[in-house]
């Protein structure tokens, strides 16, 4: 896959944003989906499926054509065909004109992530029994069950006895029966006969908070309560370094490194509710010669005990296209931060940060520099992909819906976001607009990535981003994307009209510059005045 860079390499200071997917990431197959779909399908989407429907029927819905037809036809701008599953299909040969009715309509068919149960104690083995709902399940005495799949914000309960009665343990990460055993100490594998699945239940805390009736610039977070709770603790991660002869593998000491660098960010930016519970556990691991790169991730994940919150698997340089994310697991050809960032973006529900084409025409597939989640150096997730994740307290948010409704303005002062520190003082990161008219309902964030220009992007100190996402209540899976309407600098004299609004810098200050620092301007906010 060709990627067109206005800056040529994927270099720090880098400056230009990269104009297609790069041939280093994508979802896999097994990534757990969005699963939020409209009831009736909206015209932005019935245009994308018809579009692909045109390279079905001339042979060419492809690999070899992918990239071209993500942009021509805004695939990426719809959660229904950037889960995974319209990749594989392209990628396994089955997007054609014969098939293309029955693809077409599964591709829009809600896919909810699945509570698992395979024969062996592995993730590679074959499906006994798969349930969607919360609630007790039977397993037959020959069902022969030894491992089960655990989505993100579910609990499940394995019982000794039928109805989920008897001796029982519970689970929230993936787990095998081989090593997992009951209350009494007994083995569980072959020995289920019943399991319960539950959401996760969320303790009381001020990132996970409602909004009052009264409360007209709260800004509610939709995300599940469980999921919040699931992904806002301390992290098991093990690392497997997979081999095949004739190929070379980063490092394990590389690796490890990267997977500590990618917590120092979680942790931070997650405002300490996430860290590691333990070092990372390592395993090395050598394919059979000759693997194509599905037959050694299929390998390693036969032999890779699970029981942890992320596996991070590397593959062999070369040997695999792309990059990729499963439920829980991240599978990657590169070792950059922000490889692991991106990926693991994905397991924790983040979709791509795409950008409006400032020349018009189609958005840019993943084209947004302020979030790990495009294709190009950054700093951090966006504004509505950290306020997703739960990562932000009600007072981090003023909604204006309500105070620029009947032509009125509202004036908001906002300070960076940077790393999502949380500082003292009151004012915010971001305000927010609930766009009327838009089913699912869709927002739009307003926010200032960057107090100063540093050498990761082009993104100035100061300049103003406007994101269109959406709300996504009851989604689940690769669900918050987000994309860039425009953006300004704090000192701009215009008004700006972008994603519905008018939108202007009325005054900004400055942090002081401290002795021996470069004379950078340093913004400490940014007042802006907001209508419609």
């Amino acid at each position: 896959m060709t990627v067109v860079m206005l800056c040529g390499a994927w270099v720090s200071g880098c400056q230009g944003e990269p104009w297609d997917e790069p041939a280093h990431e994508q979802p896999g197959p097994e990534a757990f989906v969005a699963a939020t779909r409209q009831a009736v399908l909206s015209p932005e989407l019935e245009a994308s499926l018809a579009c692909v429907e045109t390279y079905a029927n001339a042979g060419t819905c492809d690999w070899a054509h992918w990239s071209e037809m993500v942009e021509t036809c805004g695939t990426h701008e719809h959660g229904e065909l950037e889960d995974g599953l319209f990749l594989e299909e392209v990628q396994s040969g089955h997007c054609t004109a014969a098939n293309w009715p029955a693809l077409s309509e599964q591709l829009i068919t809600p896919r909810p992530p699945l509570v698992r149960m395979r024969a062996d104690c592995n993730g590679a083995s074959q499906i006994v029994k798969e349930v969607e709902a919360n609630g007790c399940y039977a397993l037959g005495q020959t069902a022969g069950a030894s491992y089960v799949e655990v989505p993100i914000g579910k609990a499940v309960r394995l019982f000794a006895g039928v109805d989920c009665t008897g001796t029982g343990v519970s689970v929230q990460t993936d787990a095998s029966f081989c090593v997992t055993k009951f209350a009494n100490g007994t083995s569980t594998n072959d020995k289920v006969r019943s399991f319960r699945v539950q959401d996760l239940e969320a303790p009381p805390s001020e990132y996970r908070y409602d909004c009052a009736p009264e409360e007209s610039t709260c800004v509610k977070n939709h995300n599940n309560t469980g999921r919040l709770v699931d992904i806002n603790r301390k992290h098991t991660v093990k690392i497997v370094r997979v081999s095949v002869a004739g190929r070379s593998t980063t490092s394990m000491n590389l690796i490890e490194a990267q997977v500590l660098a990618m917590y120092d960010f979680f942790q931070g930016a997650s405002r300490n509710q996430i860290s590691l519970a333990e070092a990372p556990t390592r395993r090395d691991l050598t394919a059979p010669a000759g693997s194509t790169c599905e037959e050694a991730k299929t390998y390693a994940v036969r032999y890779a005990s699970p029981d942890t919150f992320l596996t991070v698997y590397t593959m062999p340089n070369g040997l695999c296209s792309v990059s990729r994310a499963g439920a829980r697991s991240i599978y990657l050809n590169g070792n950059l931060l922000r490889d692991h960032a991106h990926e693991t973006g994905h397991v924790l529900g983040l979709a791509h940060g795409n950008a409006r084409n400032p020349s018009g025409g189609k958005d840019i597939p993943y084209g947004d520099a302020s979030t790990y989640m495009g294709s190009f150096p950054s700093d951090n997730y966006n504004l509505p992909q950290l306020h997703w994740l739960g990562w932000t307290k009600k007072q981090d948010l003023v909604n204006v819906t309500s105070a620029i409704a009947n032509g009125a303005t509202s004036t908001v002062t906002l300070r960076p976001v940077g790393t999502n520190a949380e500082l003292a003082g009151d004012l915010p990161l971001g305000a927010v607009w609930d766009i009327p008219g838009t089913e699912p309902k869709e927002r739009l964030f307003i926010s200032v990535p960057k107090s100063r220009l540093n050498a990761t992007n082009d993104i100035e100190g100061g300049t103003v981003i406007v994101y269109r996402s959406p709300t996504c209540e009851n989604c689940t899976g690769m669900a918050m994307k987000s994309t860039t309407k425009g953006r300004f600098n704090a000192k701009s004299v215009n008004e700006h009209a972008l994603g519905g609004l008018r939108l202007k810098a009325v005054g900004y200050t400055l942090k002081p510059v401290q002795p021996g620092e470069p004379n950078i301007e340093d913004f400490a906010s940014v007042t802006l005045q907001i209508r419609r």
